[in-house]
């Protein structure tokens, strides 16, 4: 069988590679204040030590495991808004909301922590906690838009980055709840070092509100 060159398909690593040198020249910005963000979980990490699992601190425990979690999840859809994989970055980014959603009823909903901690029962619904939390807007995460093929798009990339600064500000607050659970002293030297960071990822959304208006704000209620 004879494959005619011209009528092969675009190479996908020639794509990403131009899409990443896209996003590098024109969003050095926000590329930027992603290294702040990942800076802000590593430095959490960094000032908590060791953590035992104990009968009075399954909340502060799965709080741990959630926000891990939601760093691992921030870092590699980084990786793929860089490279023009939007629809996948958005996924995992759709999964740090999820995450911010399980840290906001563990405390009080025994089903989450039996789920979690034990494999007992079922979780409830994303939705069903979104609506505990009051906020189930917040879920209303439109991809109708999303490009399959790694090509960059402007608009997209914001997109998605204005989902990532939100899933981070929202998952610090419990950054800050563990390291005060466990050592009030740390918690206030994370909160030294990195509220310039913190300022900063605010400062951004508040800019990109102003540019783009209730646009931006229809097209992504994450």
């Amino acid at each position: 069988m004879t494959i005619n060159k011209n009528k092969e398909l675009p190479n996908i690593i020639n794509l990403k590679s131009l899409a990443q040198e896209d996003t590098n020249r024109k969003n050095w910005r926000e590329i930027e204040l992603f290294a702040e963000i990942l800076s802000v979980f590593i430095s959490g990490f960094n000032h908590m030590g060791s953590f035992e699992l104990k009968e009075d601190n399954e909340t502060e425990y799965i709080w741990l495991l959630i926000v891990t979690r939601c760093f691992h999840s921030i870092r590699c859809s980084i990786n793929l808004m860089l490279k023009g994989y939007y629809s996948q970055a958005m996924s995992l980014l759709r999964i740090g909301t999820e995450d911010w959603f399980i840290c906001g009823t563990c405390q009080s909903n025994e089903k989450v922590r039996r789920y979690l901690l034990q494999e007992k029962g079922r979780i409830p619904s994303y939705s069903s906690l979104a609506t505990q939390m009051g906020a189930k807007d917040v879920y209303n995460i439109n991809t109708k838009n999303m490009s399959i093929a790694p090509i960059y798009n402007e608009n997209l990339f914001l997109l998605c980055a204005e989902s990532l600064v939100r899933v981070f500000l929202r998952m610090a607050e419990y950054m800050g709840r563990i390291l005060i659970y466990l050592d009030t002293n740390k918690a206030k030297s994370w909160d030294k070092e990195n509220s310039q960071r913190l300022k900063d990822a605010v400062n951004w959304l508040k800019e990109l509100r102003e540019k783009y208006g209730n646009d931006s704000k229809n097209a992504n209620q994450d």
